[in-house]
């Protein structure tokens, strides 16, 4: 019978990520194993921050940071203020204890997103429909009322990869001390006006 005991750790060191694997049922991205690794990586390299919540001497709940990638539309930031919140993932056993919420909340509250731009695409081909039954339209507004909980907003894109897509969609939080020019930038980069297709909300 496992503990109920859970301990979150925000903004989480590579030495207290390490001590505990993934739950086996953390696999929506990769395999368990090689997703703690892909993080374990990503808070090395200073171009990330990884919040978890750790049950049982296990990862159960985490969410990922990041700068963009050099090859995605968004990296093209001078000031690297435009961060992604790459994914967020709670193992199937616990649900419905509101940890994603925690995580991101107190990520927030940190302040050190304070001065940046946070995006969030919402891809279905990530979506949990097989295990939690929803359609990948259902469960797309599931993420969007969960992120607009911790200031995120719907914003238009032609990003062929979102815009294509009526179960995808592009959120952000701007954060509340981000300079005009970090907010102009995310503009600039989210209607580039490749994609005549984007849908409205």
């Amino acid at each position: 019978m496992k503990s109920d005991a859970v301990e979150l750790c925000i903004n989480c060191p590579a030495d207290r990520l390490r001590e505990h694997p993934f739950h086996p049922e953390l696999n929506i991205f990769r395999p368990p194993s090689r997703q703690h690794e892909a993080l374990l990586k990503l808070v090395e390299s200073g171009q990330g921050m990884v919040s978890a919540a750790f049950a049982a001497q296990q990862t159960v709940a985490y969410t990922a940071f990041q700068l963009p990638d050099p090859f995605e539309c968004w990296s093209n930031d001078p000031g690297q203020k435009i961060w992604e919140l790459g994914a967020v993932e709670v193992a199937p056993a616990w649900r419905g204890r509101g940890l994603a919420r925690r995580l991101l909340e107190e990520t927030f509250a940190t302040g050190f997103f304070d001065d940046k731009v946070v995006i969030a695409q919402l891809l279905s081909w990530h979506y949990d429909t097989e295990r939690t039954g929803l359609s990948a339209f259902s469960y797309r507004e599931l993420l969007v009322k969960l992120y607009q909980k911790v200031g995120f907003e719907l914003w238009r894109t032609d990003d062929p990869d979102i815009a294509g897509h009526i179960e995808n969609a592009l959120m952000a939080r701007i954060g509340p001390k981000a300079s005009a020019e970090t907010v102009r930038c995310f503009h600039r980069l989210r209607r580039r006006g490749r994609a005549p297709w984007d849908i409205p909300f």
